[in-house]
């Protein structure tokens, strides 16, 4: 049964996606009455999706190979806590956002502009990185390996490669969905946040350093 679950789950997204995207184009589309003005305008929103969707792919890849334990951890602490994740993520947008709005109008220039730039640096790769960790948590509720034996029995379709790539082509056909992909999208970058500040970016490393006095 779980099988057939983590089998058809992937396909039944993407049938709803098209379906959705059907429901969504304008009346004509279905009687071939559609413009060539919107039919240029839905091929270009598709090929900007696909084209970020495949720089979401790259960069999956390329931090997993650079740092795959960290993200397993965060991915971990994200399924056993979700809800702690994403309200950390929800309090360090806010965040963000204030900070950013302090160091435009509160602060003088000369000082304010180099801020906000660390800031929105700080903020993208933090974004970067949980994003990934919510693939990576995504792939591995739907095609994870349930016992040792499965994981055992499989021959290419582990590790936290696979998990990742699975979870990007999930929340992609998600993102093609005109209503909710934008939505899904943003929670999943809420729940990225939280988990990447949770975790100190998979390292789970003390926010503060431990004071203990020398042995004598």
């Amino acid at each position: 049964m779980r099988r057939t679950l983590r089998l058809f789950l992937p396909l039944t997204i993407v049938a709803a996606s098209l379906v959705t995207a059907m429901m969504a184009a304008p009346p004509g589309f279905a009687r071939g009455q559609l413009t060539v003005e919107g039919a240029t305008a839905m091929l270009q929103k598709t090929a900007v999706i696909a084209a970020l969707l495949a720089v979401w792919m790259f960069a999956a890849v390329a931090v997993t190979l650079l740092s795959g334990r960290e993200i397993r951890y965060s991915s971990v602490e994200m399924r056993a806590s979700a809800l702690h994740c994403f309200a950390l993520g929800l309090v360090a947008v806010t965040s963000f956002a204030l900070t950013a709005i302090v160091f435009s109008y509160l602060i003088p220039y000369h000082v304010g502009v180099p801020l906000l730039f660390a800031l929105g640096v700080f903020a993208i790769l933090t974004k970067i990185y949980g994003t990934i960790a919510v693939f990576h948590a995504i792939g591995t509720l739907v095609a994870g390996s349930r016992t040792r034996e499965q994981l055992a029995s499989r021959k290419w379709f582990r590790g936290d490669l696979a998990m990742v790539v699975v979870g990007v082509l999930i929340l992609g056909a998600i993102r093609l969905i005109p209503a909710i992909g934008p939505i899904a999208w943003s929670l999943s970058s809420i729940f990225g946040v939280g988990v990447a500040m949770a975790t100190r970016f998979g390292r789970r490393e003390p926010a503060f350093l431990v004071w203990r006095p020398a042995e004598a």
